[in-house]
């Protein structure tokens, strides 16, 4: 039987079982339908926490979804900036740092920019009322 054969079927013993028992406490009048309305009532009381007895034995857990595979190691893009010329007096420093490991990033000497790691990088630029930098 499908579902909604299923809820028709529960909507029509509903409807039948309240009009029989209406017309049923309208003949052996108020008294008499008071005491036998009050029995059905325990017993439908402790149907229903049959009922949810059992659906908390049975129900399941949720499923944990499994922790994705962590990405292969992508080699970073290229800088594409241009490079400023050292003055001919100097020579560049190179600063004495290192990094290893996946998406490490190693920062020295005189950096301007934006330094990230990740596939989903977000750059906000904030404006100065709200902690940003002049520009």
């Amino acid at each position: 039987m499908s579902k909604r054969a299923l809820v028709w079927t529960g909507a029509v013993v509903a409807v039948a079982a309240l009009v029989g028992l209406g017309v049923y406490f309208a003949r052996v009048g108020l008294a008499d339908a008071d005491q036998l309305a009050s029995v059905i009532g325990v017993f439908v009381a402790l149907a229903g926490l049959g009922v949810s007895v059992y659906g908390l034995i049975t129900a399941r857990p949720p499923a944990q979804p499994e922790p994705p595979e962590p990405p292969e190691p992508q080699t970073p893009p290229q800088d594409r900036r241009p490079q400023r010329p050292a003055p001919p007096d100097q020579t560049p420093a190179r600063p004495d740092v290192s990094a290893s490991g996946p998406r490490s990033i190693a920062i020295g000497g005189d950096n301007t920019g934006i330094a990230s790691t990740g596939d989903d990088a977000v750059h906000l630029h904030l404006p100065p009322e709200e902690g940003g930098e002049k520009t």
